[in-house]
This record gives structure tokens, sequence and C-alpha cells, in this order.
């Protein structure tokens, strides 16, 4: 087993979301959040006697200024009783996963989350790229109102399916293990019975993951606000256990293959994340402190030379793994 420095540290998983404008990405996360803040006061209030029924693991948000901003959105949808606008700019959320065992409260891991406006969650942007290929682990919004009702979403599903499977090529041809969660938004309205109609409407998407090997899973979720005598009630169908599926299957795969995390960033120096292509070359490197022989490259950047999308890669973050790497003794 691996035993050094990085074993006393609980792993951080990166999560990827993939999805445009408007899907509700940023409402589920304060849904999902809604839900965690409830088991956290649970577990404040509860008696020892009935401490066994409550779930032994749990989030909470690890940095007060990311807790104050998820708090002011939920307050914005219990006062005005309306979904929350559009994410602006890209913001990153960092949730702890702990766990109750013999009376102790362990952290397990800790989960990095990026929310970002729906029309930069594509592989043209080179930034995003990067968030992919440091990613552990992906959740794809697909709006389930819009895929039944909207023919104009034809376009959108067939863009979102191509930037994932691009993502499954990656993960297949390097034999790890990166979950999917395939999370089907706005299902509260839909009608009775319609959400057997989305299995029919994205069954060759399913089958192309299933002939991909990856490992997924469908999530079905309807966030709804329902009116009370004063103020607003935010109503989830258990929605966080998408968090909890995802984060759970990591760790014990983290933990199975003695504590290693899922890596495409070999991979991505080599293929496009945009349209697959190997024929991807380094074009400029951007460096300083460039004397005699000695030169510190900060940041390199590749272009393909079939689609001629560009991808940077932060070298800094590159030695930062490497480094972690060398503490890393078999035992």
């Amino acid at each position: 087993m691996k035993f050094g420095f990085s074993s006393l540290i609980p792993p951080t998983f990166n999560i990827l979301s993939l999805g445009d404008r408007g899907t509700g990405k940023t409402v589920f996360l304060v849904g999902s959040y809604a839900e965690f803040q409830t088991i956290i006061k649970n577990q404040e209030n509860i008696t020892e006697k009935n401490k066994s029924a409550l779930p032994t693991s749990w989030f909470e948000c690890q940095h007060t200024s990311e807790k104050f901003l998820l708090d002011n959105i939920l307050n914005y949808v219990l006062i005005k009783g309306i979904y929350p606008p559009p994410t602006l700019k890209i913001t990153d959320f960092h949730f702890v996963f702990k766990q109750q065992q013999s009376g102790k409260k362990n952290t397990l891991c800790y989960i990095r989350w990026w929310d970002m406006p729906g029309e930069n969650c594509n592989f043209d942007n080179p930034y995003y790229q990067e968030m992919g290929v440091n990613s552990q682990g992906c959740c794809v919004f697909i709006n389930a109102n819009r895929l039944l009702h909207d023919a104009n979403y034809t376009e959108n599903f067939a863009y979102l399916k191509k930037q994932l499977m691009v993502l499954v090529s990656f993960v297949r041809n390097d034999h790890v293990e990166y979950p999917f969660s395939l999370i089907f938004t706005q299902c509260d309205l839909l009608l009775a019975g319609e959400e057997k109609k989305i299995t029919a409407k994205v069954q060759d998407f399913i089958q192309e993951l299933d002939r991909a090997g990856v490992n997924y899973k469908c999530f079905y979720s309807g966030i709804v606000i329902t009116p009370q005598d004063v103020g607003f009630r935010l109503d989830s169908n258990e929605i966080s256990s998408v968090f909890m599926w995802l984060v759970t299957d990591l760790y014990k795969h983290y933990q199975k293959t003695g504590r290693k995390l899922a890596n495409l960033k070999i991979l991505s120096t080599l293929h496009c994340l945009r349209c697959g292509s190997d024929r991807v070359n380094p074009s400029r490197s951007i460096s300083f402190f460039k004397k005699l022989w000695l030169q510190l490259t900060l940041r390199k950047k590749y272009r393909c030379r079939d689609c001629g999308v560009s991808k940077i890669e932060f070298v800094p973050l590159v030695w930062a793994k490497e480094l972690r790497t060398m503490f890393n003794v078999d035992k």
C-alpha cells in the first residue's frame, strides 16, 4: 500500500459540471446544500436515543465565505419564492465529506465543485479544458422538460453528448475510475408518467455509454418552491444523493487502488478535448527568469492541428503534483 505525506491528508476530488445555461446547475447545488444543512441541524439537535436514525455520512461547507454565498442564494429563494438567476462568473465551492463512526466525526475527503456560466461549459474554453483534465468525476445536467417538449433543445443535447463522449474516450483509454452522474433536471415540470419517456428519448445515448463500459448512474431532479404562511420552502427529492453516490464511489476506489486519483492530464496532452484528435502540438511557452541555460516555464500552450482549438497547461500545478508523488513510497 501507499504510505507517506499524501496519505495523511484526505484526498480532494474535483467535480466537473457539464450543462448549458438554464439547465439548473446552480439550483441543483443550492437544493443539495439545503439538504446538507438539514442533516447538520439534525445532528446538532438529535437526542442520544435517536442517534442511530441519523445518516452516518454527510457534507459540510468547508469555507465560511462560500457558506455565506450559498446561504444568501438559499435565502433569496426562500424569501422571494423564485429560482436564483443564472451564474455570472466562475465560482469554486468546497465541501467536506464527513462520517460518524464510534462517536467521532472523521473527514474522509474534500470535494471541489466548479460552478461556472453555462455558456463557458465547453471544451473550446482553455480554462474549462484545464478543469476537465484535473477532475475526478463529472455531473452531466440534461434539461428533462426541454428534452421532451422543446424541439430546439435537440442541438443543445447533441453538443452535450459530444462533449461527454470526448471525456468518456479519455476515461476508457486511460483505464481510470471516473464516475458520471447523469442528472435530468426540472422533472417537477413533467406530467405524471413522463419520466418513462426520458428513458426512451436517451436510449441510444445510454447504450453508447454501456458499450464504452464507463461508470455512470442516472438521477431525476425535481426542486419545487412551495409557499408557506411566511415565505417559501424548497422541496427536493433527495438530490444530495447525487453527491453521496459520486463521492462514495470515488472514495472507495481511492482506497482500493492505493490512494490514486483519476489522472486525465497525461492523455490530454496528446488528444484534443474538442474533437478527439491526437494531433496536438505545443505552440508557445510563457517563461520568466530566462538566463543562460536556466528557464522557468509557467505556462504551456498547445494547439490542435485538426480543429485549431488551443489549450493551456499551468506548469506549476504539474510540478506540485509531481512533488506530491515523490512523497509516496510503496511499502
